[in-house]
């Protein structure tokens, strides 16, 4: 089944099926990638292994609609901010968590790893990997890697060093995108986690897998923001395709703090 015209897009979204959010604290760290599912209602707990997650998933906004056949297609989303202020936010199809990290420790850590294995994306093209803190880390910056396997199946790969710990990167609920190496475009897991110098702070922290959906952005406007993915001109991924057991979330980042609530609209076609 596939969506003819706009006519039957306009129908579509007036059947209000959505995935619904709200999130318990403000986004605090701007200029971030925020891990929104931290701050849901209710939160989740911090994982104590490694966990796949799916559409059932405390991570997980919703209820995702159910659909009899064909495919759920992301068609807007309905957004509201507290505050004035530019911003925007990633839909993503949240694969797995871990947490047990140490943020003090400079050796390869395999603290609950290897991530748990994909059940979506299975090749892990298109997946990325991010650092997830959960228990804020030192004020000592510094960087880390990843030892991952990469989509083509090569394991014993190192992610790029991505800054970690100090301003900016050592809060709770914020998503820290690890940049693979050179030529890869995936990952199907991660084997190690090694921080390069000690931040001062053990805190807790862990990795996700994740694979991006689209990325909306939130202007200048403030308040109720109704978006659809023809006609407001501010969604990079239209109408793509959400797989029905998608643990479905969103990471947000804003020039100012701010609260968000909302809903993911959603359709069979």
């Amino acid at each position: 089944m596939a969506l003819t015209d706009f006519d039957e897009y306009v129908e579509k979204l007036q059947e209000n099926r959505v995935a619904d959010f709200q999130l318990s604290t403000s986004i605090a760290r701007t200029l971030r990638l925020n891990a929104s599912w931290q701050s849901l209602l209710p939160a989740p707990a911090v994982p104590t292994t490694s966990v796949a997650l799916n559409k059932d998933s405390a991570q997980s906004m919703g209820p995702i609609p159910e659909i009899s056949s064909g495919r759920l297609t992301f068609l807007g989303a309905r957004i509201n901010t507290s505050s004035f202020g530019a911003g925007g936010m990633l839909l993503v199809d949240l694969l797995n968590v871990s947490g047990g990290l140490n943020a003090t420790l400079t050796t390869a850590q395999t603290t609950n790893l290897p991530t748990a294995a994909l059940t979506r994306y299975t090749s892990g093209e298109g997946v990325m990997a991010g650092i997830v803190i959960y228990t804020t880390v030192g004020t000592t910056a510094t960087t880390v890697t990843i030892s991952y396997t990469n989509s083509a199946g090569v394991s014993g790969r190192t992610s790029t060093a991505t800054s970690f710990g100090g301003t900016l990167f050592r809060e709770p609920a914020i998503l820290i995108p690890i940049p693979l190496e050179a030529g890869d475009t995936g990952i199907r897991s991660i084997e190690s986690v090694t921080v390069t110098a000690t931040t001062g702070t053990a805190g807790n922290f862990g990795v996700c897998l994740f694979k991006p959906l689209a990325m909306i952005s939130l202007e200048s406007a403030t308040g109720a923001m109704p978006l659809d993915a023809v006609s407001t001109g501010c969604i990079i991924g239209s109408l793509a395709e959400i797989d029905t057991d998608a643990c479905l979330t969103i990471s947000p980042f804003t020039a100012i703090t701010n609260t968000m609530t909302g809903a993911i609209i959603l359709t069979e076609a």
